[in-house]
């Protein structure tokens, strides 16, 4: 991606069909709690190996980049736009840290079980699949024993209870949980920890 493709790509995230969402009080303060719900319940050891699901603007995945303490951060996306902007960002800004940008949908990374000491999914990622049920357990998968889930959902639909029995359902334990309606919208915040072997 060249610096005028970059540019677009920049423009596009404040334009006229996502720039005012991307500037609304309502996602600025939902990228605040997410990076604090992480900050407060999780530690990323020295060479932790981290994967994100769901790419999207790439804040949340630059965030994670700059937790890394020598490990790698694995993002996946299934939409090559959303893993161009990336990979051009962080070649851009100069990132430090190995991040590896894998352009596939989520159900089709069966080789990356076992991988992983942390496995995030924030926003409408599993929501916008269609595969609830699927799409948590592909992740529950890609955990090393014992490593963690942080799970951030802004499905209305969505229940406490429903969530937790797909947890108990794949030995995955719930630890930490938080709902939030700031905005008179619902968003869940998990922190789910895998069975140790």
């Amino acid at each position: 991606m060249n610096k005028d493709q970059l540019l677009q790509a920049y423009g596009a995230l404040y334009g006229p069909e996502a720039g005012p969402w991307n500037l609304s009080a309502e996602q600025k303060y939902l990228e605040y709690r997410i990076t604090q719900f992480f900050e407060e319940n999780f530690s990323v050891p020295e060479g932790a190996d981290l994967c994100n699901v769901g790419i999207g603007a790439g804040y949340w995945d630059r965030y994670l980049s700059y937790r890394l303490r020598g490990g790698t951060l694995t993002s996946i996306d299934k939409n090559p736009l959303c893993c161009c902007h990336l990979e051009a960002g962080l070649a851009n800004e100069g990132n430090p840290n190995r991040v590896i940008v894998v352009p596939k949908d989520v159900m089709d990374c069966g080789d990356l079980d076992g991988r992983f000491d942390i496995v995030t999914m924030v926003g409408t990622t599993r929501q916008e699949s269609g595969l609830f049920e699927d799409v948590l357990e592909m992740l529950f998968r890609f955990l090393k024993p014992g490593g963690s889930l942080y799970y951030q959902s802004l499905d209305q639909q969505e229940e406490k209870e429903t969530f937790e029995a797909l947890c108990c359902k794949n030995e995955m334990r719930p630890t930490k949980f938080l709902l939030d309606y700031t905005f008179r919208r619902k968003a869940h915040y998990w922190q789910v920890v895998a069975k140790e072997i």
